[in-house]
């Protein structure tokens, strides 16, 4: 308004002179008077009704004297001014001369980027005081982009605010009238947020938006406006996993017992995410099994987990099935696995069970139960064991000797045996083709009952000191060898029956039996013996008696022909043998004689018989020796005979009394072939044909005979 006063009053002063110069001019008809304006009083400012960022505006600058005339030979006054602005504004020209002037206006362009209130101000050339100063307001340009910001971490299933502010292209925040409607939030990334609630309600160019993440990982929020086509894009958001919620714990469906197996336990939170974080804020968990023992180890600590999962190497000792319980120390967060089932390791031990009391000659029922070193019961023995092997701490062998695997049921096999000794014993058992002696738990055996050897002997003795005639002793003593007799032919009877019994389940049983017949046939003859020795030695103690008896028994002795024994001397004739001691190394000769031809044999080690026996995953290999002599060794190699690989037995000293080639139906075993050395060393070798190539072997000698184990690599 003073301007506009000030150019007015010029206006009117120029138009007075203007009249007067015009009057004299008439009046003295004189020339023309030109009036200049005057000194530089002053500068007037145009400027632009509206500056906005980014874009060059113009102001145009006027120098007027004292009476507002316009300078308009500027150029003339000599003078320099000094253009300032403030801000991130920029001006050109910065410097303003006469020169600058034509008509006296200048006109000045200024431009700032930043939506801002500026001071345009002149100073004159060395001077501190403005000579016009002016604010500008520059305005955002139009919306260009969004600016999202969002916090760097948050929780799963926590909310979190995301701010936004409508940008224009130099980043100054518009105004809301330029923000469109049609805005479209998106995200992007591994986590998946969404908006909670509706709607995107700007003020002042900003808008605050509400967001969740149920799922870990990491996500970006965009903003995008359909109509101007502008968007923008958040910092990367990091969704970490909540609070410790449940374990889950991963295990194989089969371990074994006492062996390590790997468990998987992962730390999970209420939405299902892995806890990557619980190293740093879990406290450890506890492992315990719904078994009947516990589990090693019992504890997981916090820094086994690595990115929210530990693997704990498990051991279990106890053959049944389990699951595992995994459970945080500060907290009732929990897992459980699935069923586990534990199976029993690798046979250890074997466990036989028997009644108190057996008859000696008859069959009895034992148990024998499969054990491994945590003592549970092997019920895989049928697939996984080799045959058993029974044997006694008393004086005579148990029959039938070797147990197959196919007899045990879970792991127990219910087998009927004979032993045919009267004494207390014990019964072992151990698994062929284990060079180790297996641990074993055995029940001692008692025979209660007496055998027809020691009834005869006791009955004989007891009828020489209470009879005193003749016909009655000798009657008691041919009842009672009689029935010996009986007893000894029942007992050899039933042992044949037994040995043609047809049975499936003891096929390859039977064969093992036939080929430790010649060590129980040794037996049965070495009793024989001993009762003929035993009813000599009883005869010549009657004998005795009868001598110091004889003039009371005097009358009696033509009794004793009476009573003819063809196989055993009468009384009588025991007790006059005692009188003339050489019949009684005629008894004797006989056995004399048998142990010396016995002894021409004992130089020489036969074998007499080969036979085999095949399960499903492995074979044996029996060769029956007779004459086994302490002398005898035996030794094995591996060698190659016309292309196919063969076992080497060499035995020495031994000789042959068997077929020279056996051919068996065997997926192990092929050709056997029994070769007797020509170099005069009394060598013996059998080849044993391998199928396949390969295939791995144990040889031990049991008694009188090799038994060569053999199963597939």
């Amino acid at each position: 308004m003073d301007i506009h006063n000030r150019f007015l009053q010029h206006c009117a002063a120029i138009i007075i002179a203007v009249v007067i110069v015009v009057c004299m001019s008439g009046a003295a008809s004189a020339g023309t008077v030109v009036v200049k304006p005057g000194q530089f009083d002053h500068f007037t400012i145009q400027l632009p009704e509206k500056a906005v960022a980014g874009e060059n505006f113009i102001v145009k600058v006027q120098a007027y004297d004292l009476n507002n005339n316009l300078i308009t030979n500027f150029i003339e006054s000599g003078k320099e001014f000094r253009i300032e602005v403030d801000g991130a504004a920029s001006v050109q020209p910065s410097l303003l001369s006469g020169s600058s002037f034509s008509g006296g206006t200048a006109n000045i362009s200024i431009n700032s980027k930043k939506a801002e209130k500026i001071v345009f101000s002149i100073r004159e050339a060395g001077g501190t005081v403005p000579v016009i100063s002016r604010e500008i307001v520059v305005v955002p340009n139009k919306l260009e982009h969004f600016v999202l910001q969002a916090p760097s971490t948050v929780r799963a299933g926590a909310r979190f605010d995301v701010r936004i502010i409508a940008k224009d292209l130099f980043d100054n925040t518009v105004d809301d009238v330029e923000i469109g409607r049609n805005l479209k939030v998106m995200s992007s990334g591994t986590a998946s947020p969404t908006v909670v609630g509706t709607g995107i309600d700007f003020k002042n160019g900003t808008a605050m938006v509400t967001f969740v993440s149920e799922k870990t990982g990491s996500a970006f929020i965009e903003l995008q406006e359909a109509t101007s086509g502008s968007r923008g894009v958040s910092n990367e958001v990091e969704i970490a996993p909540a609070a410790l919620s449940y374990f889950k714990v991963q295990a194989p469906k089969t371990v074994t017992a006492g062996e390590p197996f790997d468990l998987l336990v992962s730390a999970y939170d209420a939405f299902d995410n892995l806890v990557t974080n619980y190293a740093s804020i879990g406290s450890g968990a506890t492992l315990r099994t719904t078994g009947n023992t516990k589990i090693e180890p019992t504890t997981v600590s916090a820094a086994d987990f690595k990115n929210g999962q530990a693997v704990v190497k498990a051991a279990y000792e106890k053959a049944e099935d389990i699951a595992v319980i995994v459970k945080d120390v500060n907290s009732e967060k929990s897992g459980k696995s699935s069923e586990i089932q534990v199976a029993n390791a690798a046979p250890d031990h074997f466990v036989v069970v028997t009644p108190d009391q057996a008859v000696s000659g008859q069959r009895f029922r034992i148990r024998v139960e499969a054990y491994d070193r945590y003592n549970n019961i092997v019920r895989n023995y049928n697939l996984s064991g080799n045959e058993v092997l029974l044997s006694t701490s008393g004086t005579s062998y148990i029959t039938p000797s070797v147990i197959l695997p196919t007899e045990f049921i879970d792991g127990v096999a219910v087998v009927e045996v004979m032993y045919d000794r009267a004494e207390s014993f014990t019964i072992s058992a151990k698994m062929l083709g284990d060079r180790r002696q297996l641990s074993k738990v055995t029940v001692s055996e008692e025979m209660h009952e007496e055998t027809p050897r020691h009834m005869a002997v006791r009955k004989v003795a007891e009828t020489a000191v209470q009879e005193k005639r003749p016909t009655a002793e000798s009657t008691t003593e041919k009842k009672a060898e009689h029935k010996t007799e009986k007893k000894l032919e029942h007992r050899a009877e039933k042992h044949k029956a037994e040995k043609k019994e047809p049975v499936k389940q003891e096929a390859r049983k039977a064969e093992t039996e036939k080929a430790l017949a010649a060590v129980k046939e040794e037996k049965i003859e070495t009793a024989r013996e001993d009762l003929r020795k035993e009813k000599a030695e009883v005869h010549a103690r009657k004998a005795a008696e009868e001598k110091r008896e004889a003039p009371v028994k005097h009358e009696a002795a033509p009794a004793a022909p009476k009573q003819p024994e063809p196989k055993h001397p009468a009384p009588k004739q025991v007790a006059k043998a005692a009188e003339h001691p050489k019949p009684v190394p005629e008894t004797a000769k006989p056995a004399v004689r048998e142990e010396k031809k016995a002894g021409k044999q004992e130089t020489m080690t036969a074998v007499s018989k080969i036979a085999a026996i095949e399960a499903r995953n492995k074979a044996m290999l029996v060769i029956n020796l007779t004459d086994v002599q302490p002398q005898f060794a035996y030794s094995d190699s591996v060698t190659t005979r016309a292309g196919k690989e063969w076992l080497k037995l060499a035995l020495k000293p031994a000789v042959r009394k068997t077929e020279k080639t056996f051919k068996f139906k065997s997926s192990f075993v092929g050709d056997v072939l029994v070769e007797e050395d020509q170099s005069g060393q009394n060598l013996l070798n059998i080849y044993i044909e391998l199928l396949p190539a390969g295939v791995t072997f144990d040889i031990e000698r049991i008694k009188n005979t090799l038994i060569v184990t053999l199963s597939k690599p």
